[in-house]
């Protein structure tokens, strides 16, 4: 009985390593091999995605959130026990380090698992705006574009709701999950990508936390859901759903996910959503005309002609005064938070081989600009 228990903990063992050589290997011919990486993120993915989000979707409350306060927990709970298993448990020590190696090896094994085939593989597929760097977009293109949606956003800024002090805020009307659900559905027809389920997006319960994080929303890969910060400034929410939804059909790359959130708010005959699409884009362009002075000084003009609820929607993260009447909940300084965070963004960016990092965000301007002018 003995013998067969141990053969069966080698034989544990061995498909532990097994597991993460294949692993391994699937990270690295994925950097190589392009086409079958679309293939996956175009045909298969989708599946696993509908798949999971149906069950994810049961649930009212964030399962991801909660996976990740469980596993701090775990990690904490295991470092300690583990500490006080060593030292009271002396005759045993050998016995409990195994179990400890096995029951987080098999853990950490999961998590590569799902990271491989919901996060790194995804990175791996073929991004629009590289094929974009070769056009010589006109000054003067660019600032037709610019233009228009600066008028675009004057005119709709006059359409939504606002507070007593001139602040946006969604219409009564407005019921963000079924019109988001209602606007990818619109995108599907265009791009058969985004077909298929979509729960409804479920807000941060720790949203001090994940604002120190400048974070609008955040895609789970552990129970593929689409989260969304419930305290930022409301012109950001619908749009912000939109771009969650986009990484549950394995849109990955944060700029394409801004450019088809966008594409999505456009097809709506809302008010907020429009709105809420031509801020997102506003807040993200990153023009640059060189030593074209004539095309900076048409720039300021169309710069200055935006109307001043626009400013104000696209320069508005949170509500007024929010870090200050929510300072009780801080733990640790939102300006290390917000450093750390954005590091770790731009080291994740870079890891899995978006060379340019965060910078990779800016990306949004060439795809609005081509889908403008050549689209």
């Amino acid at each position: 009985m003995k013998m067969h228990k141990k053969l069966d903990l080698r034989i544990s063992d061995k498909i532990l390593f097994l597991l993460w050589g294949i692993l391994i290997i699937i990270n690295l011919l994925s950097r190589f091999f392009t086409a079958p990486v679309d293939f996956y993120i175009r045909w298969i993915f989708p599946v696993i995605s509908d798949f999971w989000c149906s069950i994810s979707g049961l649930f009212s409350f964030s399962v991801g959130e909660s996976m990740i306060v469980l596993g701090i927990a775990l990690v904490i709970i295991g470092i300690l026990s583990f500490i006080l298993l060593m030292i009271f448990a002396k005759r045993h020590r050998k016995a409990v380090a195994k179990f400890y190696g096995r029951f987080y090896g098999w853990i950490l094994t999961w998590l590569f698992f799902i990271l491989t085939f919901r996060f790194f593989i995804l990175y791996q597929g073929s991004q629009m705006s590289e094929n974009l760097e070769t056009i010589n977009f006109k000054n003067t293109e660019v600032l037709d574009i610019y233009e228009l949606l600066a008028e675009e956003a004057n005119t709709l800024a006059g359409q939504v709701s606002r507070d007593d002090t001139g602040h946006f805020i969604l219409s009564e009307n407005t019921d963000l999950m079924t019109e988001a659900k209602s606007c990818m559905k619109s995108l599907s027809e265009e791009f058969p990508q985004y077909k298929g389920v979509y729960p409804d997006a479920k807000p941060i319960s720790h949203a001090y936390f994940f604002t120190q994080q400048n974070l609008l929303g955040i895609y789970f890969p552990f129970s593929m859901e689409a989260n969304y910060n419930p305290v930022v400034y409301e012109v950001h929410l619908p749009v912000t759903i939109c771009h969650e939804y986009t990484h549950l059909k394995g849109n990955i790359f944060e700029d394409e996910a801004g450019y088809f959130a966008f594409r999505a708010c456009l097809t709506s005959e809302n008010p907020d959503f429009l709105y809420s699409g031509y801020i997102s884009v506003l807040s993200w362009l990153d023009l640059d005309f060189g030593d074209d002075e004539a095309a900076w000084e048409r720039y300021a003009e169309i710069t200055a002609a935006l109307a001043p609820e626009v400013v104000t929607d696209i320069h508005s993260y949170v509500p007024e005064n929010y870090y200050q009447t929510h300072r009780h909940e801080e733990v640790i300084p939102t300006a290390i938070v917000s450093d750390v965070a954005e590091n770790v963004m731009d080291a994740n960016l870079k890891v899995n081989g978006i060379s340019e990092g965060s910078a990779s965000y800016h990306g949004l301007t060439a795809l609005v600009l081509y889908y403008y002018i050549y689209g």
